[in-house]
């Protein structure tokens, strides 16, 4: 390969990294602010009852069981299970395709590319998988 577009390839594998780092960040700083005014309302809410007794009421009305089991499909659904391992997948595999594309000789980045990239192709057959499966056992209707 051309030592000029050598050059140029590695400032580019660069300038990718370096960017997606920033938008990695800013990601994890708009998950963090979206999760601490969650904590924050739900205390909000739940500082509005002056005894247990109110909050028992609260409890037993259609409001507060669709309140509570907004918390039980945010924690137990599988939809959000498949979508974090595609996520994680698509991250893995991409990043290994940068290792692999980066490597120019360097036997190193070259295996951590390879092994990330079919770590990340695993998170994926482990999602469809689980689609599936969800779908066929019809998961959200057995409750």
């Amino acid at each position: 390969m051309d030592p000029m577009t050598q050059g140029q390839l590695k400032e580019w594998f660069v300038m990718v990294v370096t960017f997606s780092l920033f938008g990695w960040a800013a990601y994890l700083g708009m998950v963090i602010v979206r999760r601490k005014q969650k904590n924050d309302m739900q205390k909000a809410l739940l500082d509005k009852f002056s005894s247990a007794h109110d909050f028992a009421e609260f409890m037993q009305s259609p409001a507060g069981q669709k309140y509570v089991m907004g918390f039980a499909d945010a924690i137990t659904s599988p939809r959000n299970s498949i979508l974090n391992s595609i996520k994680t997948g698509f991250v893995l595999m991409f990043l290994g395709m940068g290792c692999l594309a980066g490597a120019n000789g360097g036997w190193i980045t070259f295996r951590v590319g390879w092994v990330s990239f079919l770590v990340g192709i695993g998170f994926l057959v482990s999602a469809g998988v689980a689609y599936f499966l969800t779908r066929k056992t019809d998961w959200k209707n057995q409750e």
